[in-house]
């Protein structure tokens, strides 16, 4: 008697077929609608203004340091006025910085400044910044502390004090 081979054959063909389903569902990674830092700053939210890329860029002694943010506002207008820097208090120059409803706002060397002396930024660490708002809450994070080099090396401000060298006027 002659039997089928297509059972037979059925089940040696499915059988590592079967082992590869099960093996590759343990390497599948799912995308996840949690948010991720794609950059070297830290996010979190104050209500309905979304704070992004937080980044402190110093100096290699840590005594100057430049805040870096970004901020989203999904709801009715709102100002930051003040942030702390490692317990170290800093205003946004200007006083107090717009955040429009709707719109954005961000503090850096190529907008609204925001620079803290005196906090202990050494470049490496890992520092507390809080965020205080008009309306929206308080929000703290811990932030990175860059080097003034690369890409942030034109973040900082020019050094003030007894040391700092005078450029003298032309014309």
């Amino acid at each position: 008697m002659i039997r089928p081979v297509w059972p037979r054959s059925a089940a040696l063909v499915a059988l590592p077929l079967l082992g590869l389903a099960l093996v590759g569902c343990d390497s599948i990674r799912e995308q996840t609608q949690q948010p991720h830092d794609a950059a070297d700053g830290v996010s979190a939210d104050a209500g309905d203004i979304a704070i992004r890329n937080v980044l402190i860029v110093a100096d290699e002694s840590g005594d100057v340091g430049t805040v870096l943010a970004s901020f989203a506002n999904q709801g009715a207008g709102d100002r930051l006025v003040e942030v702390r820097v490692d317990g170290t208090e800093a205003a946004p120059n200007g006083g107090s910085l717009r955040i429009p409803a709707g719109g954005y706002a961000s503090l850096g060397p190529g907008s609204t400044r925001l620079d803290v002396e005196g906090a202990d930024t050494e470049p490496g660490r890992f520092v507390e910044v809080e965020f205080l708002f008009r309306e929206a809450p308080r929000v703290t994070v811990d932030a990175l502390v860059q080097p003034a080099e690369g890409i942030y090396e034109d973040a900082l401000i020019a050094p003030r004090g007894p040391d700092a060298e005078e450029t003298p006027p032309t014309g």
